[in-house]
């Protein structure tokens, strides 16, 4: 009997124990993206998380495509003056609204010192048709400072009174600042509370200050930072996706019809990003108490990284 005892004792312990560690932990998840890859082979890749001092458990990716919400942040300020840069970005958009499925909801915010709805959050066939309208073209017209990083926050405020997985900020500037009050490091920690990612086509209609080249390089940390990706481009004016986060990228385009399908084409493959994610879900043995690096990779059935894979992830995890 007394052995009995013992040994229904020892159960209910390990019960309680059990259930003290479940209450400990905590859930969490990313959405990563998955490029240059094939559908086989990323049926066949798993997902690994290791975050610093804690312990990563029951590791599960699901492929998570839908709706999305995008603001389009067109960059309006002096900088942007150049004939080229202006006509690139407007095609840009417009690009970028020919590529959205149907269920996807796109606003415009353009932005010097202060950021204007040009376009609220509607449909794409409503998104496209106010784009269309003379009346917006002719209004838009380059002049003062660069409140990048204020029209950054800005935007990430307005999705988040009713967020959204997926919600995305895609930039079309030359990614200086020179007229924000919010830094780069507060912005940094809203972005990641919010998990809204950004990206990034870079355009340059002249030459920028040090302050505004400090400011774009810091902004390019950012985007990769969020989980997005930057669209760059070499002195052959050919576009390119690049996911680097170091150095100043400062392309030269030129609107030549040549030019544009090119960028067209990598919009296009932007928007395939955005559109496209895995959610990778984790549990970790105690809860995050501050943002803290997370390093997400993607393995072959081997366990061995994926050769040729782009994986985007966000680079933080912040407490639930």
């Amino acid at each position: 009997m007394l052995r009995t005892r013992r040994a229904l004792l020892g159960l209910w312990i390990a019960a309680f124990l059990a259930v003290c560690a479940s209450a400990q932990s905590a859930h969490y998840s990313v959405l990563c993206n998955l490029t240059q890859i094939s559908e086989e082979t990323a049926a066949a890749t798993r997902f690994d998380v290791a975050i610093p001092e804690h312990k990563v458990s029951m590791v599960a990716a699901n492929l998570i495509q839908g709706s999305r919400r995008i603001i389009v942040l067109q960059d309006i300020s002096g900088s942007m003056s150049d004939r080229n840069a202006q006509r690139i970005s407007l095609e840009a958009v417009k690009d970028f609204a020919e590529s959205s499925p149907q269920t996807d909801q796109l606003a415009l915010v353009d932005f010097n010192v202060d950021a204007y709805i040009d376009i609220d959050l509607r449909n794409v066939d409503s998104f496209s048709k106010e784009l269309s309208d003379p009346k917006l073209g002719a209004k838009i017209k380059p002049r003062g400072g660069t409140a990048l990083f204020d029209s950054v926050a800005a935007s990430a405020a307005y999705l988040q009174k009713s967020p959204r997985e997926g919600d995305s900020i895609l930039v079309i500037s030359d990614g200086g600042d020179n007229a924000s009050n919010i830094n780069v490091k507060k912005l940094r920690e809203r972005l990641i509370a919010s998990k809204i990612r950004l990206y990034l086509l870079i355009l340059t209609g002249r030459s920028r200050s040090p302050m505004e080249q400090k400011s774009s390089s810091e902004f390019l940390r950012l985007v990769i930072d969020t989980g997005g990706a930057f669209l760059g481009a070499d002195p052959l004016n050919k576009p390119l996706l690049n996911h680097a986060a170091s150095g100043t990228v400062i392309p030269v385009y030129d609107a030549s019809p040549k030019a544009l399908t090119s960028i067209r084409q990598d919009i296009e493959e932007l928007h395939k990003l955005i559109e496209k994610g895995y959610k990778v879900e984790f549990d970790l043995d105690t809860p995050l108490v501050k943002s803290t690096k997370s390093n997400v990779s993607a393995l072959d059935q081997n366990g061995k990284q994926v050769e040729g894979l782009l994986l985007l992830c966000p680079k933080y995890i912040n407490p639930n």
